[in-house]
C-alpha cells in the first residue's frame, strides 16, 4: 500500500498525472483541472474538515482568489461573466463539457483566453500551465490552511513507489494469476 501526503497527491496525481494528460487527451485533461483546482481550494480552506461536502463553489473560488498563478481567471469566477464555477468547473464534472460561453481547445486550434461570438476559449496546454504553477505554490505554502502537508493523506492499496519516485502499477501476470487462483 502506498501512502501519500497533500503535497505527494498533488505533485503525483495534479501535476505529473495531469501534465501526462495534456498531450493524449487534451479535453480529458479539463476535468482532471477543474477538479484539481477545487482540491487546491480545499486545501486552502481553514476549515478544519476539508473533505466537507457542499463547499465545492467556496472551494473552486478561493483557489481561483487566493492563488496567484490563476490571477488572470479571477474576473471569470463571479456571477458576471463567464460564472467559471458554473461554466467551466460544473459544466466539466457534471454533463463532460463546458456549458454555455465557454470553449476548450488544444494546440493550434484556438489561442487561449481568446474571445470568439461571446464564448472564451480555454487551450488545455496554456491553461495547464498555470495550473501546475498553482498546484506548485500549494506545495510551497508552508502550514497551509493550519494542515500539516506531511500528514497521511491517500491511501492506495497495490501500488507502491518504486525507486525513481514514481508509482508503479502490480504486475498483470501477478493479478492475473491471483485471479485464477481464487
Amino acid at each position: 500500500m502506498d501512502t501519500l501526503t497533500p503535497a505527494a497527491f498533488i505533485q503525483k496525481y495534479l501535476v505529473d498525472d495531469i501534465g501526462n494528460m495534456i498531450e493524449p487527451f487534451p479535453y480529458h485533461s479539463f476535468m482532471a483541472m477543474a477538479a484539481g483546482i477545487e482540491y487546491l481550494g480545499k486545501v486552502l480552506n481553514p476549515r478544519e474538515d476539508y473533505t466537507k461536502d457542499g463547499e465545492s463553489r467556496t472551494d473552486f473560488n478561493n483557489a481561483l482568489t487566493k492563488l496567484k498563478a490563476f490571477d488572470r481567471y479571477k474576473r471569470l469566477y463571479g456571477e458576471k461573466d463567464y460564472n467559471f464555477y458554473i461554466n467551466f468547473r460544473c459544466g466539466l464534472l457534471h454533463s463532460f463539457a463546458p456549458n454555455h460561453n465557454i470553449t476548450i481547445s488544444s494546440k493550434d486550434e484556438e489561442p487561449h483566453l481568446t474571445e470568439v461570438d461571446g464564448r472564451l476559449n480555454l487551450r488545455a496546454e496554456d491553461f495547464y500551465l498555470d495550473f501546475r504553477a498553482a498546484c506548485e505554490e500549494v506545495i510551497a505554502i508552508e502550514g497551509v490552511a493550519k494542515k500539516d502537508m506531511s500528514k497521511p493523506y491517500l491511501h492506495v492499496p497495490g501500488l507502491a513507489h518504486n525507486t525513481s519516485g514514481t508509482t508503479a502499477l502490480p504486475d498483470k501476470a501477478v493479478v492475473a494469476s491471483s485471479k485464477k487462483s481464487k
